[in-house]
């Protein structure tokens, strides 16, 4: 550090030199002491001997060592000579009162680097947030990060104890060292100390005094070239050349799909983990409780104050057990730290003091808008709230309250912290207005289900396909409401519209609905909305291949269409029909389907018929031409990559390798850009199936695995056996021989638990491969005439590709076996009933 030689005898001079030294101009100066510019300058000078007084603020201001500081007293009063000595310059400590740390500061690198980066682009930096959101730690360690950057440093100003706007430029005149003068408003003492210096101001927790705030930055800043300051407050302070930034959460595991030791890499998990440790020093993170930790981080959406106070009860409480107190009630989320300020002990102080900044409009609105489950628009707002919507949630997004989420090409969504949610559900209940607003929201949702109906069959389907999935939250809380206060119709409506929204994200959750619903009795006086609601609960009960319960309803939805001669109904019913009855009838119902479809010319309807008349003919491949040529016409993307993902397994399935890979890329475009995995199974397992034939076994295989785990995923029971078969199909394709007979034995015993005749035929075709391969012959013979007679009944012939298979298997019988041995077993095959072939294949007969 630099050092100073001191003039013995002259105070006047070395005060000259050590003013100068800081930066001080004699007006600032005086300022700073409380005394006349002209008052300095005869001191400076030599002319005049500071009175003891003076003295000893002067040596206070300049940082005299106090044990020093009577013999520099007797020298400024020149009552002796200056202390003989070199002495280092008394500003050896760095310029600054950034309070120092007590626990380590987790993450934020990026935010530190861009609050930086603005800071160095713009004079008023405002640092805005929730409360709890980390604004308080993360302005201090960004103060750390700039010390060098700011020669007359770095101050931090504390607002949040404060109550008086008058007091702010006191308290940030305090930082400095300076009184307010007799004749001189403090507000022009701070401007003439700090309008040379190079200053970096931290004024944290403005929200509650921002006019005071506003008014002495805009005074500072006009008149400091050299200031810069970072505000942090919930609230911007929305003064010309303010660079807003908005501080989010910490980062949070999504899904569970992160593995648990990657769990770290999570700033919201780093901290629970070293705060945890900090309450329970045997606290770890584990591969056992990773998880857990990642759901409570997630649960309360990441914010720093609430993941603190979590983790503090581990010394009480297993992470488990804190887990599923978060899902009772946040109320879990309180402290008793002495140092901490009170209203950061809880969330709930936390809130009750943004709470007691609002006007009575923003918060009746606030309260209306936490009916709201996982966010909303500025449509559904103004539907639902009583309010000029578009300016309040504009002013509470800049107080920190509402959070924007923008994606380009979607909707802009508006959303709360769950815990700010919960917090002001309680205002609502507590002001009585709840059911008025429930019902409300639940009627926005009903007209909006009305218009998802048959947008979800057009070429806005992929939108709406978008807005379906971001109101999942507020579907059940409208549903939840119908529910409770017994609005059946309305419950009825929604459930039923959505029935294809529910094909693609949740066929469980779809069907626990609808059945509740048309299970009441009081749904019998709504008898074409019921009806709706029966063809849409069929849909999804076939899907999970309830069968019989499928066609029961499809039968009771026929009749009520019938008798409130609803042709459009009518077909739903009847095609609905065709999915859940063998290939034979299924013809016949979708032929009703289509003539009456055509009848009411509805393209969609026509082109559904269409695609499920193909099924068991050998022309189905027209069937399905058809089909997606009017489901093209329809701006259906969802039906015409089906259709096009099934006219690729047909053209697979007839050999024809080429044309069957061109289109199911083709298909997979469709499926990847409308985000639908629920039915991407038949896309993986064709490709799997191509690969195969390419001998490229290690694709084929992680295709077809993958088909598995979602059809094992989304509980597609009968698909999931089809595809897992294909897997058996493969081991016996590599030589796998044992693991391909224990994947058929066991595809082939669930088809039949499940009366799936043709898939126990697929799979036992397989089983005959095998037999063939271990030498088995006779029981290869048996078993493919069994297979052959049953497709034959059922009528559902077997495919070139997989005829080919066959081919073989009887090739290689007949030259072991000879002409009357292979035929004599083939007929015996043949009288076998569907019990009898499995348990023989399986050797259990």
């Amino acid at each position: 550090m630099k050092k100073e030689l001191i003039d013995e005898n002259s105070f006047g001079e070395w005060l000259h030199q050590r003013r100068r030294m800081l930066d001080l101009t004699q007006q600032a100066l005086a300022d700073q002491v409380g005394c006349a510019r002209i008052t300095l300058r005869r001191i400076e000078a030599g002319t005049l001997k500071p009175s003891k007084e003076l003295a000893q603020i002067l040596l206070e201001k300049l940082g005299a060592p106090p044990n020093e500081r009577d013999a520099w007293l007797r020298f400024a009063r020149g009552l002796a000579d200056s202390p003989a000595r070199l002495v280092d310059s008394f500003t050896s400590k760095l310029i600054t009162n950034l309070p120092a740390l007590l626990t380590s500061f987790i993450g934020r690198e990026k935010e530190q680097d861009e609050i930086v980066h603005l800071i160095a682009k713009n004079r008023l930096v405002t640092l805005a947030g929730a409360g709890g959101i980390g604004k308080t730690r993360l302005a201090l360690q960004t103060g750390q990060k700039l010390l060098d950057d700011f020669p007359n440093g770095v101050w931090f100003v504390a607002l949040d104890s404060l109550s008086d706007p008058a007091l702010v430029p006191q308290t940030v005149a305090s930082v400095f060292d300076i009184r307010e003068g007799p004749n001189r408003p403090v507000v022009e003492i701070l401007m003439n100390v700090l309008r040379e210096k190079t200053v970096l101001l931290i004024l944290d927790n403005c929200e509650h005094l921002l006019d005071a705030c506003v008014q002495l930055l805009d005074a500072l800043l006009k008149n400091c070239a050299h200031l810069k300051v970072l505000a942090a407050s919930r609230e911007t302070l929305n003064m010309e050349g303010e660079a807003t930034y908005q501080l989010s959460s910490l980062s949070i595991p999504e899904t569970d799909d992160a593995m648990p030791e990657k769990m770290n890499e999570y700033e919201s998990v780093r901290l629970f983990t070293e705060r945890a440790a900090l309450a329970l020093s045997s606290f770890t993170s584990t591969k056992e409780n990773a998880r857990t930790v990642a759901d409570i981080c997630r649960r309360v959406d990441g914010i720093p104050l609430a993941i603190e106070l979590a983790a503090a009860r581990v010394n009480t409480l297993q992470v488990e057990e804190i887990l599923k107190q978060l899902h009772d009630s946040f109320a879990l989320l309180s402290g008793d730290g002495r140092t901490t300020l009170p209203r950061h002990q809880t969330l709930q102080a936390s809130m009750n003091w943004s709470w007691g900044l609002l006007s009575e409009a923003e918060q009746t609105f606030l309260r209306q808008l936490s009916v709201f489950a996982g966010g909303w628009t500025l449509e559904s707002a103004q539907a639902v709230c009583d309010a000029d919507t578009l300016d309040l949630i504009s002013a509470l997004v800049k107080k920190s309250l509402v959070v924007v989420d923008r994606e380009t090409g979607r909707e802009t969504r508006y959303r709360f912290h769950e815990i700010v949610r919960q917090y002001l559900r309680k205002k609502l209940v507590e002001s009585g207005q709840e059911e008025n607003i429930r019902t409300r929201h639940l009627k926005y949702f009903l007209q909006f289900s009305e218009q998802a109906e048959s947008a979800l069959k057009g070429p806005a389907q992929m939108e709406w396909y978008a807005r379906l999935n971001d109101e999942r939250d507020n579907i059940r809380a409208a549903l939840e409401w119908a529910d409770e206060t017994d609005d059946v119709e309305a419950g009825l409506y929604i459930s039923g519209r959505l029935n294809i929204f529910w094909e693609i994200f949740d066929v469980r959750e779809g069907t626990r609905w609808l059945e509740g619903f048309v299970q009441k009795p009081e749904s019998k006086a709504y008898p074409h909305v019921r009806a709706n609601a029966l063809c849409a609960l069929g849909r999804l009960i076939n899907w999970l291949e309830r069968f019989a319960d499928a066609r029961s309803i499809a039968q009771e939805c026929l009749e009520l269409y019938r008798i409130y001669g609803d042709k459009y109904g009518q077909v739903d019913a009847l095609l609905l029909m065709a999915g859940v009855v063998n290939p034979s009838e299924a013809v016949e119902f979708s032929q009703q389907a289509l003539t009456l479809a055509q009848s009411v010319k509805d393209v969609w309807r026509t082109a559904y018929a269409l695609y499920l008349m193909g099924w068991g003919r050998q022309d189905r491949h027209s069937y399905v031409e058809k089909a997606l040529t009017l489901f093209q016409k329809a701006g259906d993307l969802r039906l015409m990559a089906e259709c096009m993902a099934e006219l690729a397994r047909l053209e697979m399935l007839n050999n024809d390798i080429e044309s069957a890979q061109k289109i199911l890329d083709e298909a997979a475009i469709l499926f990847r850009e409308l985000n639908i995995r629920s039915e991407m199974p038949e896309i993986l397992v064709s490709y799997g199936r191509i690969a195969a034939i390419k001998g490229d076994f290690e694709q084929a295989y992680a295709s077809l695995k993958e088909a598995v785990d979602i059809d094992e995923e989304y509980g597609r029971r009968m698909s999931y056996l089809f595809s897992r078969s294909h897997l058996g199909y493969l081991a016996l394709y590599r030589g796998n021989i044992t693991e391909a007979q224990e994947i058929l034995a066991e595809t082939a015993r669930d088809f039949f638990n499940d009366k799936n005749e043709i898939g126990v035929a697929f799979a036992l075709e397989g089983m005959a491969g095998v037999f063939v391969a271990v030498g088995k012959v006779e029981i290869a013979v048996q078993v493919t005439g069994w297979a052959n007679t049953a497709r034959e009944r059922i009528g559902d012939p077997r495919p070139r590709l997989e005829q080919a298979d066959v081919d073989k298997i009887i090739a290689a019988c007949l030259a072991e076996m000879g002409e009357a041995a292979f035929s004599d077993a083939y007929e015996a095959g043949k009288k076998m009933s569907l019990e009898e072939a499995v348990g023989f294949a399986l050797g259990e007969g």
